[in-house]
Parts: C-alpha cells; structure tokens; sequence
C-alpha cells in the first residue's frame, strides 16, 4: 500500500495546480512508477497547459511550477476587496497595501507572461516575470478608482507596455 506524503514534492505541485482528486492522482502516479523528476514534470505540464511541453523546455517547466507552489502560499482577495485596497492605496499610498495588491494579482502576472513566453520563447521567463511585475506597479500607481475602469484593464494595458517596451526595443534595438 502506497502511502499520501503531503510533504512531499510532487504532492506540493499537485496542490499547486490544483489538481482535482489530488490524492487519486498522486497515488496513480506512484502505482505508475513515474518518480523521474521529468516524467512528473511531463505529466504535471499536461495538466497544467497541454501544450506546454511543446512550448518548454523541462527547466522552464521547473520555474514555472516552483511559481505555482510559491504562489499557493499567497493569499487571493476577490475582486471586491481588490477594489477596497486600491481604493485604500490611491488614498493613503501606503506601501504594505501596495505590496499586498501585487501579490493577489501575480497569478494574473504569471498567466500573462506565459501567454507572451509562448509567443517568444527566446525570452527568460523570470526576466518576463519581474518586467510584467514593473508593469502592475505602475498600472497600481496610475489607477484611479474613481474613473469607473476596471482595474484588470489598468493592469493588461501596464503589463503589456512594459513587456514590449523591454523586450520588443532589445530585439528591434
């Protein structure tokens, strides 16, 4: 009989990725004999994205799920209480309300960049990461509550130019 490690890496990433039936999974895996660092990343990227071993390399693959483990750990708000913080930080400007906005939205942050990554697989994906996490910072510092624009456009728009600004004048400059 296979025992559950909830400790243990490969149910870490599971949870990460939200795997239904995590422990159906997890034990199927082990039944399975796949233990190799590679075939369990080759699986878990097929639940992930289904293309994502195409688009991949299995060190990228490896960043990428060290991102969803630690982004776990982060604590998601919906998107009333985004709206109370932001409107909270456009008021104060209060640096730890600023820090927790960024970190609710890093999902959205990660998602963007692999949309991008897939596109332009040249590009180091933590590079892409802390350029688009420049991006929500400013798209945080210029959103106005006020203005009856939902935030996620704010921070599409910010994102997006401060990728292509880096990124697209390296490869034209």
């Amino acid at each position: 009989m296979i025992k559950i490690d909830k400790t243990d890496k490969l149910y870490k990433y599971l949870s990460a990725l939200k795997v239904k039936d995590i422990d159906k999974v997890y034990l199927e895996l082990a039944r399975a004999g796949i233990y190799s660092r590679k075939d369990i990343i080759a699986y878990l990227s097929s639940k992930f994205r289904p293309s994502l071993t195409e688009d991949f390399d299995e060190s990228e693959l490896e960043k990428i799920l060290d991102y969803y483990v630690d982004l776990k750990k982060v604590k998601h708000i919906n998107k009333t209480q985004l709206n109370e913080k932001l409107k909270r930080y456009f008021e104060t400007h209060d640096a730890k309300i600023k820090e927790e906005i960024i970190n609710s939205q890093l999902k959205d942050v990660l998602h963007m960049c692999l949309n991008y990554k897939s596109l332009h697989k040249d590009v180091d994906l933590q590079d892409l990461v802390q350029t688009a996490n420049i991006g929500l910072m400013r798209a945080i510092d210029m959103y106005d509550p006020g203005a009856r624009i939902d935030f996620k456009d704010y921070e599409i728009y910010y994102i997006g130019e401060q990728i292509k600004e880096e990124f697209e004048e390296k490869k034209n400059g």
